[in-house]
């Protein structure tokens, strides 16, 4: 059963792999040109594509936030039975889209656990992939869509700011925003290859839109954006200096993950939660992507 909820003129639907509920999330705007953000795992389409025909929808404009493959893994799809849509994608991450082999085969290098959640993408028309530029705009009815290029979790990575509402679509620039039994958590999105300064720079670059929602692929849409995007600022930087402080100390990487644990209390109840697919497809990650980013002295 496919699962989705209204928010105003978006749907949220829940393209999340293994039946598990509210972990990545795909947005449907409602206007004049039917627009689908983060279009989500290849494995995961039929769910998307099953939303789409029971709301009676046919996506004109599709925008994935950054090319990984639980992003932006089924646009292929939606270009190939969507034959009159388009994509837009950072510049950096349009060749990834139209070819998605290189992708692919660093994906499979990187986590058989993620290649295999997520499933394999396929090639897309090289003439209806569009790059982004940073700033550009575009009017899709009543809604005008901002394109704001945030690197940092990646060198292709660009929210997505939709006025009037001012919901930023922050993709993975700013963090996760979890419900697990009813409590909203905050993790830091980290994995390698992390740049933290640049992240951080993103972080202050989108506050100063001054969004009133916040939606993070990594799921749903929730209010006070602004509270989110300082409390990422603020993570950050306490899982950096905490990584940083347990290497000098020569720990190992179980000691490190557990300085984390002892010292973020969401990070703490993310894991007690004991759901394998997020422990280990998210949040170990992270704390790894830290790992490589401090020891590669791009966190001093």
């Amino acid at each position: 059963m496919v699962k989705y909820e209204r928010f105003e003129d978006f749907y949220v639907v829940d393209t999340t792999p293994f039946n598990l509920n509210g972990i990545i999330s795909s947005f449907i705007l409602i206007d004049d040109k039917i627009t689908l953000i983060e279009p989500g795992p290849a494995n995961e389409y039929k769910k998307l594509n099953d939303a789409l025909h029971e709301l009676n929808l046919r996506p004109d404009i599709i925008i994935a936030t950054h090319v990984h493959l639980d992003h932006a893994g089924s646009t292929g799809f939606l270009l190939r039975d969507y034959p009159n849509s388009i994509a837009y994608i950072h510049p950096k991450g349009v060749k990834h889209i139209v070819d998605p082999s290189q992708l692919w085969d660093a994906a499979i290098k990187f986590s058989k656990l993620l290649t295999e959640s997520y499933g394999k993408p396929i090639p897309s028309d090289p003439n209806r992939v569009i790059p982004a530029d940073d700033g550009q705009e575009i009017i899709v009815g009543k809604h005008r869509i901002k394109f704001v290029h945030t690197p940092g979790h990646a060198s292709h990575h660009m929210s997505i700011i939709v006025y009037p509402e001012k919901i930023l679509f922050s993709g993975d620039s700013a963090g996760a925003i979890f419900t697990i039994s009813k409590k909203k958590i905050y993790v830091i999105t980290s994995p390698a290859p992390f740049k933290p300064i640049t992240y951080l720079e993103s972080i202050e670059k989108m506050k100063k839109y001054s969004p009133v929602y916040i939606a993070p692929t990594h799921y749903g849409i929730h209010e006070e954006a602004m509270k989110y995007l300082n409390l990422g600022i603020e993570r950050a930087n306490l899982w950096l200096n905490t990584v940083k402080e347990s290497l000098r100390e020569n720990k190992d990487i179980d000691q490190i993950y557990k300085d984390i644990y002892n010292k973020d209390e969401d990070f703490k109840y993310a894991v007690d939660a004991n759901i394998q697919f997020l422990t280990n497809g998210f949040l170990m990650q992270s704390i790894d992507g830290i790992i490589l980013a401090i020891k590669n002295g791009d966190w001093v």
